[in-house]
């Protein structure tokens, strides 16, 4: 026999195995009243129609309250023990013992992962799990995902060996371009995205598959060394700005894919004419600084709102973004030389105009991206401000501490609360007070993924706390009925 036909040969065998384990064990899983899906490699073989696949299965099962899956290893030898042993290896693991004749006297392994509890949640919602050849099977980004998950809880921790770097590649190319957060937070998880930076340093390419869905470009390393603002800041000065292109970095055109205007993902959400070009600016303020080498930044103001709220909070004026990036220069100067260089980059839509300490960045959309509706008035401009965490009485925030809401970076809810708080008293108008209003009326229904009040307040320097403390006080003399927010919060009300 042929080397190729013997291959063929042993992937039909195995194939075979898989197929009679998973016969054997699922009908055991729904009379245990279990949810549970194929995962791993076999599962990826069924999606793709292949025979590749060792002779072992993964079987993710939901979590119950009484689940302990040393345990479920007993029950299904308990309720099949003339196909099923446990074998006690290196990872405890069912062994079945196929008795169809073409089959006689092999085994196929099976391993139990349990999904939720103490255990990361890999699926959300096991409705969404597919059947493929009468077996229910993990949809392909959970498959992803689980892998993932394994990779990050081995012990001790170790570099990512080529073939599983190149699986976990071939899963990641064949899911759709979904956002992947959009399935599940552990998307991002800190350890979850450390194994993708991995993974992206370990494969070709693979940094722009993660992009296009949907994990941030601040997760890894810049193109090229970071371009520091003390290093450029100097030679620029009013109408000094030809010829410092060159001294940033990186190549703008060569980095990974292009600016999401492109082909705009507008926000199906939020559809006033004056949010639809904010967030569009946004998307390119932000792959711009990361072409600059500034992967740290976040939006805040009233976008970042606009972004927590889903819609629901005033329209935004203009598009306010934080630099997380520590600099030693004058704030001023540090802000017009990131304005500039934004201009420069694309100069079709941003303009820079020297106005002011910081000078002026207005954006104006594309004249072939359409937003979803029209009106009147400069629906299609907005004002661009660049800010600096020291300007702002904020922290250096780590790129774990941003929060992400539809593919943009967002600031911290806390720390973007108390920012409107401390705006708050500066303006006799109501509408600060309104934005304030507003982002209390979240705090109830945030996830903890995104809400982490106890975690952001180490993040605040101590005079910002400080000052934080008084304000919300002096809020609640004015408007009692926020009261029992704050306290959720954490803070003491009384004056």
């Amino acid at each position: 026999m042929s080397g190729e036909k013997a291959l063929d040969s042993k992937r039909l065998l195995n194939s075979l195995l898989r197929k009679n384990a998973v016969a054997s064990l699922f009908p055991i899983l729904r009379d245990l009243g279990l949810q549970a899906a194929l995962s791993h490699k076999a599962a990826f073989a069924l999606h793709e129609d292949s025979l590749n696949a060792p002779k072992e299965i993964r079987v993710v099962v939901e979590h119950k309250p009484d689940l302990i899956l040393e345990d479920l290893y007993r029950d299904v030898v308990s309720y099949d023990g003339y196909h099923f042993s446990i074998e006690f290896g290196k990872n405890l693991h069912l062994r079945h013992d196929s008795k169809d004749p073409k089959a006689q006297g092999k085994v196929c392994r099976v391993y139990f992962v349990q999904s939720g509890g103490a255990f990361p949640t890999v699926l959300e919602d096991f409705a969404t799990v597919v059947h493929i050849a009468d077996t229910p099977v993990l949809p392909l980004h959970a498959i992803l995902l689980e892998e993932i998950v394994a990779q990050s809880r081995l012990q001790p921790p170790r570099p990512l060996k080529k073939g599983v770097a190149n699986m976990i590649h071939k899963w990641l190319i064949a899911t759709d371009l979904t956002p992947l957060e959009q399935f599940s937070p552990l998307w991002q998880s800190p350890e979850i995205l450390t194994q993708i930076e991995r993974h992206a340093s370990r494969v070709p390419g693979a940094q722009e598959q993660w992009i296009i869905r949907g994990v941030g470009r601040h997760i890894f390393p810049a193109p090229s060394p970071a371009t520091t603002i003390e290093q450029v800041l100097a030679p620029i000065l009013p109408g000094d700005s030809e010829g410092n292109d060159e001294s940033v970095g990186s190549d703008f055109n060569a980095l990974v894919g292009p600016p999401d205007i492109a082909a705009p993902p507008l926000n199906v959400v939020i559809q006033t004419p004056r949010y639809t070009v904010i967030d569009i600016a946004a998307r390119q303020v932000v792959f711009i600084l990361g072409g600059l080498g500034f992967n740290l930044c976040a939006i805040v103001g009233s976008a970042a709102s606009k972004l927590y709220s889903h819609g629901e909070a005033r329209e935004p004026e203009k598009l306010d973004v934080l630099v997380l990036t520590p600099v030693s220069s004058s704030q001023d100067q540090a802000c017009q030389w990131l304005k500039q260089q934004i201009s420069l980059k694309d100069p079709t839509q941003f303009q820079f105009k020297h106005n002011s300490k910081k000078g002026k960045l207005s954006y104006k959309i594309h004249p072939d991206i359409v937003p979803p509706r029209r009106s009147r008035g400069n629906s299609r401009k907005c004002e661009v401000e660049i800010s600096l965490p020291s300007a702002m009485g904020f922290p250096y925030l780590s790129p774990h501490d941003i929060v992400w809401i539809d593919n943009l970076p967002v600031i911290p809810f806390l720390t973007l609360l108390l920012s409107k708080l401390g705006i708050w008293p500066h303006h006799s108008k109501g509408a600060l007070a309104g934005d304030v209003k507003q982002l209390l009326l979240l705090v109830p229904n945030l996830p903890l993924s995104v809400f982490r009040p106890w975690r952001e307040r180490k993040l605040m320097a101590v005079e910002f706390q400080a000052a934080s403390e008084v304000r919300v006080k002096r809020f609640c003399s004015t408007f009692p009925e926020t009261s029992p927010t704050w306290r959720m919060l954490g803070f003491d009300v009384e004056m």
